[in-house]
């Protein structure tokens, strides 16, 4: 009898080991691996916290994980996923016009990356109206500023200053405030009102030094060069472009050693795990055999042979990881040199160029060396663009080209740019054309590639094979 109470006591204690985690700590464990950049970890926990959240019957912990997954969904660029699951968010907190505002905002983003632009604007104006809603200063805020953005985006300036303007108003983040300055004196400088630029512009350059934020204050030194190029003012031009410069290759690198790191972390946990299991096998084996072997002795060599035989199955598999995940390093590591000419990073470089091509300083030979160096001896900026272009895409540009002969020269050009990271009116600046010339290719190009409403230029071009 005694016997028995002891088999049973054990019995308890094995099988407690193995408790469920409930919905609330794996959220809180998906956040964590999203956090430490684990994307397919984060992934997988999410989707079970959504299981877990149906299970238990928590709406709002549900809504509140499938937001968070359609998010990093979006982040991944899986468009047509994130908006399904931002959807389902949608539906399961519907009373929350807290939570409909951050979920509008972000399908909003879909959309517009999607380059259906009224989408995004109707979804962006929903967010608004949900946040107005809330009664909640900061969700307001961040709907007006999103929206705002948009409008900034696509060059509707007048929209833009009005919900950029609100959106301070309700904002209560001191940090922030420099973001709005930019984003005011970009508008203004769109605008032609110069006055009203040049006050922002002013308070940048006194607050950029106190900026923590690295993206925020490249963007910021980005502008004060542009504006500096524009005045004529070649000195300060120089200094801007420079700080731009060192923090973007420095942005650039800590992207890429978060790559490394993140399959690097994957290694960790999965060899961790894997060893974490052969223990445990171990020790359950050992327990299992000292409290049978008093039982029956054929009982004990099933068992034995049983736990042989998954332990065996758990170490090759742990092998196979092992061995996966450190030719995955090995291949970053391999590569890491290479990746630091970031091909977005030349764009801007040529693009760059191009903006000072317009302001010639009187230093000719200073001017060509530096043009040459950037554009590698081609004669336009296009010709530069083109040759990072065939870089990243082989061969694409004359399939292109044989493809679609119907294409005028402006239309192709306009076409290529489009599988860059050039907005419109960078593109027209590249090209040498006007904003309207470029819109109207555009227009062309999905006419005669009978491009749908809802389906971007890069998104037909994958249909016909040619990305």
């Amino acid at each position: 009898m005694k016997s028995l109470h002891i088999l049973t006591a054990l019995l308890i204690l094995l099988f407690s080991c193995g408790r469920s985690r409930s919905a609330r700590e794996l959220f809180d464990l998906a956040k964590e691996h999203e956090n430490n950049a684990e994307i397919e970890l984060a992934m997988a926990t999410y989707k079970q916290t959504i299981d877990a959240a149906k299970s238990e019957g928590d709406t709002a912990l549900l809504g509140l994980a499938q937001q968070y997954m359609g998010m990093l969904l979006l982040e991944q660029w899986s468009f047509d996923e994130a908006i399904n699951m931002l959807s389902e968010s949608a539906m399961t907190t519907k009373d929350n016009p807290t939570m409909l505002s951050y979920t509008n905002a972000a399908i909003g983003r879909a959309y517009f990356i999607m380059d259906s632009t009224d989408k995004s604007i109707q979804y962006f104006k929903d967010a608004v109206g949900y946040a107005e809603q809330s009664g909640d200063n900061d969700v307001i805020s961040v709907a007006y500023q999103n929206i705002g953005a948009l409008y900034q985006e696509i060059g509707i300036y007048n929209q833009a200053l009005d919900y950029i303007r609100l959106s301070l108003r309700y904002n209560n983040e001191e940090k922030e405030i420099p973001r709005y300055h930019l984003n005011l004196a970009y508008i203004f400088s769109k605008m032609n009102e110069n006055d009203s630029c040049s006050y922002y512009e002013n308070l940048l350059k006194n607050e950029i030094d106190s900026i923590e934020d690295q993206a925020m204050k490249t963007s910021i030194y980005y502008f004060l060069a542009k504006r500096a190029m524009d005045d004529n003012d070649y000195e300060s031009a120089y200094h801007y472009y420079k700080n731009f410069a060192e923090m973007d290759i420095e942005m650039l690198e800590e992207r890429l050693q978060q790559n490394v790191l993140e399959i690097q972390k994957k290694y960790d946990y999965e060899k961790v795990q894997n060893e974490y299991n052969v223990k445990l096998l171990r020790k359950h084996r050992l327990l299992m055999s000292s409290l049978f072997v008093t039982l029956i002795t054929g009982m004990l060599l099933y068992i034995q042979t049983k736990i042989n035989l998954r332990k065996r199955k758990e170490e090759l598999k742990m092998k196979d990881e092992i061995l996966k995940f450190e030719n995955e390093v090995l291949r970053l590591n391999e590569i890491k040199d290479d990746y630091k000419r970031n091909l977005e990073w030349k764009y801007m470089l040529v693009y760059s160029m191009t903006l000072m091509d317009r302001n010639k300083s009187n230093s000719e030979s200073h001017y060509k060396m530096i043009k040459g160096r950037i554009y590698h001896n081609s004669e336009t900026a296009f010709d530069a663009i083109l040759k990072i272009f065939n870089e990243e895409h082989p061969g694409l540009a004359e399939q292109i080209k044989e493809k679609y002969p119907i294409l005028s020269d402006t239309e192709y050009k306009v076409c290529l740019m489009a599988l860059t990271p050039f907005t419109s009116q960078e593109t027209a600046d590249i090209l040498g054309k006007s904003i309207n010339t470029v819109n109207k290719a555009r227009t062309n190009i999905r006419k005669k590639l009978e491009i749908e409403e809802n389906e971007s230029i890069e998104e037909k071009l994958k249909v016909e094979s040619l990305v």
